[in-house]
């Protein structure tokens, strides 16, 4: 579950949960309370009015009258789990039960979290993409260039080659994995190869085999639940949020780059804490094009569109190449910054651990401001504002930094390139054809396939030319030192 609960210990108790060896003296057990919370699509049931239809579950009769606590022997429970001090980060990036008591200065200043597999499908479960493990070598050599102190992977990779296996599905874009991955002496590994190539001092592996609910689209009658994710933030935040000043949960395809005069994410940090005392930056996000120059041809015949047949008389699809960084590759946003406010939905954020109590992927779902008791109010009811430009603002994405979003645009999704990618085609260009910087954006018209540069050809997309000059450099040096390319 993401969420946190509080089950006190009696205070007379709290001061000898370990006994002289460091065992410890306490042991909790946990019955799971057995109720319904959405609809089943299996067999069809609505558990309440709110998904579709009139209620027809009957737990009675499908559970018998004991059916709220159920029978020991039924009831899934854990047993015996030891109540210990907080886990804290220690230096070294491992996991320590240390005194309660943080000193002063924490250990870290920025950190980030990101829950991520070797393989795993988009929403809808309509495409499997299986870079995981390119894409994080290279997502923790830039935080760690750019200014994060430490990085914590919550690997989900066994969880997803279990489903994989179980459910034996062919894959529309990646043929050859499927392959792959019906051959029984195949054993999908994880992420520890990449993250051994850092020093624990920098880098955490956490092995996380929790799976998902469902993996629908959000606007599905059964939404997508992504609980396997929303748990590994909360564990992230309440396991290493102590031990440092900022904290970060974002994806391997995200990357937080300082802009304007800064190099690092620390000096940004300084500036807000002395001048400002906010306590979340957020980030607008749109998804970034691939450079149209960059990709080379290939092959698929997991895909009808890529097939060798089908490039007989078509475009032959393309993909990224495998010399070049992502980064580079998916350098041009459609959505020239500053981005539209519109695009704050899917935002994300670097926070303070200790003021944002709950995080939810885009959101600081509970802060301290909110968690106030009746003692700090008198009683009285009170109605917080929901976004406190006190506490938390945009961040300047010319001056500051900005977040740019390299999700995977996977070969199919070049097929139709010519058709898409000129002046007034039908719908959006998934690959990147780049507009120079003095080509004025306009939001209204951006799906209209208008934009052109000086010499009339069609383009969408504007490079950021900090990365280009400043960070893929820097990028570049960062990958030779690491190993594993």
């Amino acid at each position: 579950s993401p969420l946190a609960f509080n089950c006190p210990v009696p205070a007379h108790l709290q001061q000898d949960s370990n006994d002289d060896t460091g065992q410890p003296r306490i042991l909790l057990d946990i019955i799971p309370i057995r109720t319904p919370v959405r609809r089943n699509d299996v067999d069809g049931f609505f558990f309440h009015k709110g998904h579709g239809g009139p209620m027809t579950f009957d737990a009675t009769k499908m559970w018998g009258q004991n059916h709220i606590l159920p029978r020991v022997e039924d009831s899934g429970r854990w047993e015996n789990l030891p109540v210990c001090h907080k886990p804290q980060a220690d230096l070294n990036g491992d996991v320590a039960i240390v005194d309660t008591t943080l000193p002063k200065k924490k250990p870290h200043r920025l950190v980030a979290c990101t829950w991520t597999s070797a393989i795993h499908q988009r929403r809808g479960n309509e495409r499997r993409i299986s870079d995981g493990k390119a894409r994080l070598r290279e997502w923790i050599a830039f935080n760690l260039e750019v200014g994060f102190d430490h990085i914590y992977i919550f690997d989900n990779t066994g969880a997803n080659a279990t489903i994989f296996r179980l459910k034996n599905e062919v894959d529309p874009d990646f043929g050859s994995d499927t392959k792959l991955m019906n051959e029984a002496d195949h054993d999908i590994d994880d992420l520890r190869s990449v993250t051994d190539l850092f020093p624990t001092s920098k880098v955490t592996h956490i092995e996380w085999p929790a799976t998902i609910c469902n993996n629908n689209r959000p606007a599905h009658d059964d939404p997508g639940e992504r609980s396997s994710q929303y748990a590994a933030e909360a564990a992230c935040r309440a396991r290493y949020g102590p031990s440092t000043d900022w904290m970060a949960s974002m994806d391997p395809d995200e990357y937080f780059v300082p802009m304007g005069e800064y190099t690092s994410w620390k000096q940004i940090l300084d500036k807000v804490d002395k001048e400002e005392g906010r306590s979340v930056l957020k980030f607008r996000s749109t998804r970034a094009r691939p450079l149209l120059h960059t990709l080379v041809p290939t092959y698929d015949e997991g895909a009808k569109e890529c097939t060798r047949e089908m490039a007989k008389n078509n475009n032959q699809c393309l993909k990224k190449n495998e010399s070049m960084t992502y980064l580079e590759t998916y350098n041009c946003e459609y959505i020239k910054s500053p981005k539209p406010d519109r695009f704050a939905r899917a935002m994300k954020q670097l926070y303070r651990p200790d003021f944002v109590l709950s995080h939810f992927v885009h959101y600081s779902t509970v802060t301290a401001d909110m968690a106030r008791e009746k003692q700090h109010t008198k009683g009285q009811f009170i109605r917080d504002r929901t976004t406190n430009p006190e506490v938390e603002r945009f961040v300047d994405e010319v001056n500051e930094g900005v977040l740019i979003h390299a999700k995977t645009t996977v070969p199919a999704e070049t097929f139709a390139r010519d058709k898409m990618c000129k002046m007034n085609g039908p719908s959006n260009c998934l690959v990147g054809i780049p507009c120079s910087d003095d080509v004025k954006f306009n939001d209204a018209l951006h799906t209209k396939n208008v934009f052109k540069d000086e010499n009339g050809k069609y383009c969408n997309c504007w490079m950021n030319r900090k990365v280009e000059n400043y960070w893929l450099p820097k990028l570049e040096d960062a990958l030779s030192r690491v190993g594993g390319g």
